[in-house]
């Protein structure tokens, strides 16, 4: 049975090696279709590219043990050598990238800089090495080439896959928490398993050479053995790893819908939100705003019948006309407030508006609401990108500063001012300075300390990673400087 078994595979050697090679091909075909067609923000997805390089590589290097013996016939023995080199070369990048993969799954245990670096120069010095001993042969030396393909298996191919099971053991365990899908977690827990029995079949069983353990186990035995090549085993694991990594790519979907949910939640609440703002518009500030005119409509009642009255009357009616300034003066503020909700509502719907835009809607309000006559000023190149949670603390401080002024300066002037920080290579503006100034009486000192929207102002620059400072002197105003680095663009 055995020698049957060994005249058939003999026989169909270049199948056996085809075989092999395209399983792997699949493999790297599926992970880079993956990684192209569809970004994902789980660490796994940062892997792929490795893993599909490695799947192209180890194709071409099987690959080339049915083309190569095809060539003996026609080409001439150093061109055989150097295409032997060559096969070296690419199996040595195969397992380059196989150590790549095995890297950045293991993150964060080892540096994100392991992935690139160490590969490279892995590369870089056994290319030196495969190098010099190419120019030191001369002719097909079969024994050589047997021997520095074993020491790349030994040396490279088997602690990379061992890398890459616990990787993928450590990608299991973190997928447990934010997927919440214990067959995925089982599939990948296979998938490493599978990376283990391809360090055996691999990385162990290496060509035969006059080397320790080559010259004891070694591929030949396998065959003369079992009767079966060890292409066979290793299309075997091959084939397991890929079905097993591709089962693995449920987690984009399970991600992806899972956004999908998310960002459906996020219209739902968008669409609460405005409706929300519009009902308080039309329906709850109408309401307090007819109340305060019914209010006020009744406290100049009051007035009139203090000056048609006697004196006996007076004190009682001139404490009603106080009480009704009172309930006026709370629904007066009422309404400023749920004005302010509206604002901030639609403000979170409108989630890209530019930020000199912003602010100009609330300088804007500001003067119509207060009367206040307050300047508008833009200056600088104009470009700086922030989120929309950024947006809304800058908009929150300066809405802060302007009730400020609003509420105790008494003052009769304002200014807003954004300023752009000179342009850095096209990149947009280094910083961002909003600064609020006004007239007014300005702050004492007591209350800078224990003022709640001043130490909210504070909290949300912290917040932004900005510098927040506050200057006044009573009777000369006060001036708010916010001063926001720009992170990043778009």
């Amino acid at each position: 049975m055995v020698d049957q078994l060994k005249v058939f595979f003999t026989i169909n050697d270049s199948i056996v090696q085809f075989v092999h090679g395209q399983v792997f091909f699949s493999l790297a075909v599926m992970m880079g279709v993956q990684w192209f067609m569809q970004r994902s923000r789980l660490e796994l997805a940062r892997a792929l590219p490795w893993l599909a390089a490695f799947g192209a590589l180890e194709a071409v290097a099987v690959w080339g043990n049915a083309f190569i013996p095809l060539q003996e016939r026609l080409l001439p023995p150093d061109t055989i050598q150097n295409l032997r080199f060559l096969q070296l070369l690419v199996h040595l990048l195969t397992f380059a990238t196989l150590l790549g993969f095995g890297l950045r799954l293991s993150e964060p245990a080892v540096p994100s800089w392991a992935a690139v670096y160490v590969p490279l120069v892995v590369v870089l010095v056994a290319t030196a090495i495969l190098a010099t001993n190419r120019a030191l042969t001369r002719g097909v030396d079969m024994v050589n080439n047997a021997t520095v393909e074993a020491l790349l298996r030994y040396a490279l191919c088997l602690p990379s896959a061992l890398l890459v099971a616990y990787g993928l053991r450590l990608q299991a365990g973190r997928l447990v928490g934010p997927l919440k899908n214990e067959r995925l977690i089982n599939v990948l827990r296979v998938a490493g398993f599978g990376f283990i029995f391809y360090a055996l079949v691999e990385g162990v069983f290496a060509p035969a050479a006059p080397i320790f353990p080559a010259n004891v186990i070694n591929s030949a035995q396998v065959f003369q053995i079992t009767g079966v090549p060890i292409g066979i085993y290793r299309s075997i694991v091959g084939a397991v790893i890929a079905l097993f990594l591709f089962l693995s790519l449920d987690a984009f979907r399970i991600e992806a819908d899972r956004l999908n949910e998310k960002l459906q939640q996020q219209q739902f609440l968008m669409t609460e939100r405005e409706r929300i703002s519009r009902d308080l518009h039309d329906g709850t500030i109408q309401s307090i705003y007819a109340a305060g005119l019914m209010v006020d409509n009744a406290r100049h009642t009051i007035e009139q019948l203090a000056a048609q009255s006697d004196n006996g009357a007076g004190p009682l009616i001139e404490r009603a006309r106080e009480q009704l300034g009172a309930v006026l003066s709370v629904l007066n503020k009422t309404n400023e407030e749920i004005r302010s909700y509206i604002y901030d509502l639609r403000r979170s719907v409108a989630g890209d508006e530019d930020l000199a835009r912003g602010l100009l809607d609330i300088v804007t309000e500001f003067r119509i609401r207060t009367a206040i006559p307050t300047d508008w000023n833009v200056e600088g190149c104009g470009t700086a990108y922030f989120s929309p949670e950024q947006r809304q603390h800058i908009y929150q401080i300066v809405r802060e500063a302007l009730s400020n002024i609003a509420r105790h300066a008494s003052a009769t002037h304002a200014q807003v001012e954004l300023r752009y920080d000179p342009c850095h290579n096209h990149a947009g503006a280094r910083a961002v300075r909003v600064q609020i100034r006004d007239n007014g009486r300005g702050i004492v000192q007591p209350v800078i300390r224990t003022g709640r929207g001043l130490l909210n102002m504070r909290e949300r620059a912290a917040l932004l990673n900005a510098d927040f400072n506050l200057e006044s002197e009573p009777g000369k105003g006060t001036t708010v400087t916010l001063v926001i680095p720009q992170v990043g663009g778009k």
